[in-house]
This record gives C-alpha cells, structure tokens and sequence, in this order.
C-alpha cells in the first residue's frame, strides 16, 4: 500500500509517512471521476474545486516536492466541467525511471475512489 514510499528516494521520515499517506488518501476521496493517464509517465486527477482545496492542495504539492523532488505537479482551476461545476485539476508527471512510484500512486486514487480507474 505504502510501496511508492522507500528510503532511495524519498526524504520524508518514516514516522510522517503514515500520515502523508492519510492526507493523500483523504485527497483522492475527493475525486469526481477516475484518473486519467495523459502520458505513460504523467496522470491527472480531477476534484470538485470547494473553497480552499487550491490552497490545500498546493501545500501539499509543496510539502511533497520538498521530500521527493523527482515529481512534477500541476495545479489547474477549471469553471463550469461536464456537471456545471468548477473543477480543480492536479497534473502528477514522473521521470522514467520513477514511472512505478506514479502507478503506486495512481493505484492509491483509486482505491480512495472506492474502485475502477481509467487508464487512458
């Protein structure tokens, strides 16, 4: 479950991890449909743009850059999706050679989600 998190590339201390973890975990909860593979080495999560989630967000896309500097996040504010509402875009690419840690990633959001993703 944690398998994206090892020593050769990650900084954050172990005892953190567990509750990075939660905080992803409790992210992904809130997607509004199933990521999306743009490229073999980047994924794009979709959420319900509420008030303060661009700013959540964005720390931890900070907090998350600072103990693994190899991820290359974009954060993107979308009004008026499919549903008629704002919607909040998170951009996740990965070098090569880290491609397993985004798929232990992707694997994660969809768990949260409750099931099925969409591997485009």
């Amino acid at each position: 479950m944690n398998a994206w998190i090892v020593e050769d590339f990650c900084t954050l201390p172990t005892a953190a991890q567990p509750f990075r973890l939660m905080e992803l975990d409790e992210l992904f909860r809130g997607q509004v449909r199933p990521p999306r593979r743009i490229d073999p080495n980047r994924v794009e999560f979709t959420f319900a743009n509420m008030d303060g989630l661009y700013a959540q967000v964005a720390d931890l896309v900070a907090r998350e850059t600072a103990c693994c500097p190899f991820f290359e996040f974009t954060l993107a504010e979308h009004p008026h999706g499919a549903a008629r509402e704002d919607h909040l875009l998170l951009g996740v690419g990965v070098p090569a050679n880290r491609k397993d840690v985004l798929e232990a990633l992707t694997d994660r959001a969809v768990g949260a989600m409750g099931g099925g993703g969409d591997e485009q």
